[in-house]
């Protein structure tokens, strides 16, 4: 039985989808305080976007980073721990996009992936019928 290309690549879209808890709550229920995870969350936004999201944007209540800890702390842990997460994400889609890009040359993406062997023998009739 060949395995679906899209089914491996929307997978993680739906495991993270289908957490029942979502960083907030988890934050809450460790203990941090709402401020911390209000920081948290801006700082995450503010990562992602440094991280290369075209989507996201810079978010930061100055007057709180400059005057509490928590939303110090919690600002400075979202912003390094989702632009980190970002920028592996694009270098994953990179890797592959490159190595699939009609007509492309260059076979390997970042890291040398060849990701037209890496697909070799997978079924992506779902993914090319859907136009990727």
């Amino acid at each position: 039985m060949k395995t679906s290309v899209f089914s491996l690549l929307t997978l993680p879209v739906v495991a993270e989808c289908s957490s029942v808890t979502s960083t907030e709550d988890a934050l809450s229920s460790h203990g941090y305080s709402e401020t911390y995870v209000a920081g948290y969350d801006a700082g995450c936004a503010s990562g992602k976007h440094a991280g290369g999201d075209m989507f996201g944007k810079r978010s930061q209540d100055g007057a709180a980073y400059a005057a509490n800890a928590d939303y110090k702390t919690g600002w400075d842990y979202g912003f390094i721990t989702c632009k980190q997460k970002e920028v592996r994400d694009l270098e994953i889609a990179t890797a592959i996009g490159i190595g699939l890009a009609a007509g492309s040359s260059n076979r390997h993406g970042a890291y040398g992936i060849d990701a037209r062997a890496a697909l070799a023998g997978l079924d992506t009739s779902s993914i090319q019928a859907a136009g990727w």
